[in-house]
């Protein structure tokens, strides 16, 4: 399975440039089974951008709206060619800016998964809050294979021993994903069902930050619980 995670900067480059489309295209190109989306709009402002995405690849699409903006919302998007057996938002604890947990259990291999998608605060009060949120409900579903994708604002988090850093097995967690301040703010964690083969980055950088490509198998033995 290939899977991404990437910050799309609201459709922009650094340079507030519109690269929507330009996303579009390499994101068609990457061939990803899921790809979790973190500054989305869909409203009058920005454009119906999820949408736009869904279409283009011609994916479903599940979104998690953190902001009520422009006669929409600004948040958290899923695309993924598997299907989607349910889907819904969380809020996450915040101080100021309200951030929110996109969750969805899809159908792969005759397995349910769960996918997780979320944006931490910058604030580090707010983001140490809803890290540990993150690790209490990955501890509290041990029995599902899970796989948690996002902007996590901050180059040092962990949910160990429940879950894997995708980069760290593959010892590339020195690798910046925000390339401009050479920090790595974009991760892929993965629970202890998976076995992660391959770690990169698309070097194509239409947002600040880079798509980050995994992938991955489940363990050879590993029990999941099967598809209901």
């Amino acid at each position: 399975m290939r899977v991404i995670s990437y910050n799309i900067h609201s459709g922009r480059d650094l340079f507030w440039r519109n690269r929507l489309v330009q996303m579009a295209r390499t994101l068609l190109a990457l061939d990803a089974d899921i790809i979790c989306l973190q500054e989305v709009h869909e409203n009058s402002k920005y454009g119906y951008q999820a949408q736009y995405l869904s279409e283009q690849l011609s994916y479903a699409l599940a979104f998690s709206p953190s902001i009520a903006l422009a006669g929409g919302f600004y948040g958290n998007a899923l695309l993924t060619r598997l299907p989607i057996k349910e889907s819904g938002s969380i809020f996450l604890p915040a101080k100021r800016e309200q951030r929110t947990l996109l969750s969805a259990t899809l159908l792969w291999q005759e397995h349910e998964i769960r996918v997780w998608n979320t944006h931490c605060s910058l604030q580090a009060g707010s983001r140490a809050m809803q890290v540990q949120q993150l690790r209490s409900m990955a501890a509290d579903h041990p029995e599902t294979p899970l796989l948690l994708f996002g902007d996590f604002n901050t180059t040092n988090v962990s949910f160990a021993p429940f879950l894997i850093d995708c980069a760290r097995e593959m010892g590339k967690e020195g690798v910046p994903t925000l390339p401009a301040f050479r920090r790595r703010l974009d991760y892929i964690f993965a629970s202890p069902h998976w076995q992660v083969l391959r770690y990169t980055l698309s070097p194509v950088a239409w947002s600040d930050h880079l798509p980050v490509i995994v992938e991955l198998d489940l363990r050879p033995g590993r029990p999941a619980a099967p598809a209901k």
